[in-house]
């Protein structure tokens, strides 16, 4: 009667983390500071950060978010995360590592970008590593209206 019980509690146990919906973050907190190549802080310029978690969903996921630097040049995107259960954390990593020839990409991903970036075509999150704070433009493109 013990051993069955313990049988039971334990599948319960199971049956709860693989629908529970445990929450990652996609992308941390990213704050960065424009500046145009002489130097210039870019002020009410707009700036785009896009995110998606390729080893939790496997279609269209993630986003796009824009928000304009402020009066010192700085955007600040607040941190992305996902939720999924358990059950998808186990099977869909198997599915998209897989399919990385079709997609090329697993795991987190996040990217900033502005009309005008130099040197890079986007600036990159990669997971473990720090943030780029800085973004250099060939001019400052304020919003239409902010001057």
């Amino acid at each position: 009667m013990n051993k069955r019980y313990w049988v039971i509690g334990s599948l319960a146990i199971l049956a709860l983390l693989a629908l529970y919906p445990f929450e990652s973050t996609v992308v941390p907190e990213w704050k960065l500071e424009v500046r145009d190549v002489n130097g210039n802080l870019c002020r009410d310029m707009r700036v785009t950060e896009s995110h998606a978690h390729y080893s939790l969903f496997l279609g269209p996921n993630g986003g796009t978010e824009d928000q304009y630097t402020d009066s010192n040049g700085i955007v600040v995107f607040p941190e992305k995360t996902v939720r999924a259960i358990g059950l998808r954390r186990v099977v869909v990593p198997i599915i998209a590592h897989i399919l990385i020839i079709a997609h090329g990409s697993v795991g987190p991903s996040g990217a900033v970008w502005a009309t005008g970036l130099k040197d890079v075509a986007w600036l990159s999150y990669k997971p473990g590593k720090p943030l780029p704070y800085n973004m250099r433009v060939e001019e400052c493109l304020p919003r239409v209206g902010s001057e």
